[in-house]
């Protein structure tokens, strides 16, 4: 028997002898009332007198019996309890089909026909109260199944849309269904220290291990509401931990947002110091603070770089977003003092808004965490159980794995045995092959090439699978290649966003099928101009 608990036999006898017991009498109500009534009807002035004194002793004797009453209720309940299977809910519980309503919903939903342009989502607006599809770009009609003419095609966000079909193939390994009372504190289940609840930070250090793509084991994670927040309270920290004013650089092309967070959020600490080969050459920044963010690889060209600044007063922030095998070949494992990632470029999910950081100094992360801290109260408990589930159903296919899976399968394949990296490069290896074929048939744009490399991951050499492609308009009269674009019907990034001319553009290649469909026209009808 557990230490816990009471000898039952024990406490009925107790509770027998209080109910036998000859004060017991005054839990009875009209027996009370007698013995009060008596002493009002007695003669005898002494009683008469006293009486408020004995019916407060009469109140607390009732009270007490009440209490106890109440006490040995209690000690039934926990005995009752005590004989049930351990995860077991006692009748007075939540319905265990609780649910069962809000699945069938979901799978509702889901099963509305869009005609592959569109989707029903449990958000879902109804319009005239009627649930309509909510389409794609470039399709319209209450099930998408109509092309909107001339539609411009957008080919600019980094939105990783692509993996939309992988999650319909893989529906019942990433669904996570959250009760109403999931974790309503601020506080319980969490890591405070870094933000993170266990389980999230447990499956991030597992996928780390797995891919091999950053040591992960002896540094302090910390997860922000995507990368983004994390980066400035980096920045923030690193200043703040010196005492010092810094300089924020990266080399161009270089992440817009870099650039944008520093303007907007610097102040006398630390403000945009522009390229960082351009600051390196000048002698008069020579002895000054800086840190230096490197992307690798790198957005928007998909370059693999090195730090530009080096020496005791750099500190350089690596941006390891498209450090993953369906995008890049994981060449060593990096172990660096400052390590940034963020999911929507591992499953997919952007709007879920989930980053982390890898950390070697706990002083520094415990700045950091208390900017994050400061500027949120913490990350959504629901983004980091829904990135928990994602990331235990990208790990678990890999990590059961008996041998390597060739790539002469059609990502489709992939994608119905749960391997999103196989998947991934699948995608992005036919977009960016289609995109290089294309740019070949003409002098008039230049289309920067990768070369194969080999993938510890997966064990071979590759192909390149980048997420973006970087094209340059050669003519003369070509200066303002994004407009040039733009006037095809095609909507991309230009080069001025990412620190160079505007005779550089970015493709995106994580779009839908459907928006490299619309765009394939206008491409083609531009490059043989």
């Amino acid at each position: 028997m557990s230490p816990n608990m009471i000898d039952g036999r024990i406490m009925d006898e107790k509770k027998q002898h209080l109910l036998e017991a000859e004060d017991s009498n005054m839990i009875d109500g009209r027996i009370m009332d007698e013995k009060i009534q008596h002493l009002l009807e007695a003669e005898d002035s002494y009683a008469a007198e006293d009486y408020v004194t004995i019916r407060e002793r009469i109140t607390r004797v009732m009270l007490f019996s009440v209490v106890m009453w109440n006490f040995l209720q209690w000690i039934d309940s926990v005995k009752q309890s005590s004989l049930q299977p351990a995860g077991q809910l006692s009748g007075t519980e939540t319905n265990s089909r609780w649910a069962h309503a809000a699945a069938e919903a979901a799978e509702g939903f889901a099963a509305y026909d869009c005609s592959g342009h569109g989707s029903v989502l449990l958000d879902t607006v109804p319009t005239n109260g009627e649930i309509v599809c909510e389409c794609h770009a470039c399709f319209t009609g209450p099930s998408c199944a109509e092309s909107v003419p001339d539609c411009l095609a957008q080919i600019d966000s980094g939105d990783p849309v692509m993996y939309e079909y992988y999650w319909k193939q893989n529906a019942e390994a990433g669904t996570l269904v959250t009760p109403p009372w999931y974790r309503m504190s601020y506080r319980e289940g969490m890591n405070m220290g870094t933000g993170c609840t266990l389980a999230l930070e447990k499956q991030i250090r597992t996928l780390h291990k797995m891919v091999g793509n950053a040591a992960a084991d002896g540094k302090i994670l910390l997860v922000s509401s995507g990368s983004s927040p994390l980066l400035l309270s980096i920045m923030q920290a690193l200043s703040y931990q010196k005492q010092a004013s810094y300089s924020a650089v990266a080399a161009a092309p270089f992440y817009e947002l870099y650039r944008r967070q520093t303007d907007y959020f610097g102040d006398n600490r630390f403000a945009w110091g522009g390229d960082a080969k351009l600051f390196a050459q000048d002698p008069g920044n020579a002895g000054k603070d800086a840190m230096e963010f490197v992307t690798y690889p790198n957005n928007p060209d998909f370059r693999t770089r090195q730090p530009t600044l080096n020496g005791s007063h750099a500190h350089i922030i690596y941006d390891f977003a498209y450090y993953w095998p369906h995008m890049s070949a994981i060449t060593r494992e990096f172990d660096e003092d400052i390590m940034t990632f963020t999911l929507s470029k591992v499953t997919g999910h952007a709007g879920t808004r989930i980053g982390w950081g890898l950390f070697k100094d706990p002083s520094l992360a415990a700045l950091v965490q208390m900017m994050l801290v400061t500027n949120s109260l913490g990350v959504s408990h629901d983004a980091q159980a829904r990135a928990t589930q994602l990331l235990r159903a990208v790990t678990s296919t890999y990590l059961k794995d008996n041998g390597p899976v060739p790539f002469a399968l059609p990502a489709a394949q992939y994608a119905k045995e749960g391997r999103i990296f196989h998947y991934g490069r699948a995608v992005l290896e036919r977009r960016y092959k289609w995109l290089e074929q294309i740019f070949a048939a003409s002098d008039r744009f230049s289309f920067l090439k990768h070369d194969p490399e080999y993938c510890a991951f997966f064990g071979q050499t590759l192909e390149p699978s980048p997420a973006y492609a970087w094209v340059y308009c050669n003519r003369k009269e070509d200066e303002d290649c994004y407009n040039l674009f733009l006037n095809a019907g095609i909507s991309l990034y230009r080069g001025s966003a990412y620190g160079v001319t505007d005779r550089h553009v970015r493709f995106s290649l994580l779009k839908r099928d459907s928006d490299y469909e619309v765009m394939e026209k206008y491409l083609l009808k531009l490059v043989a101009a």
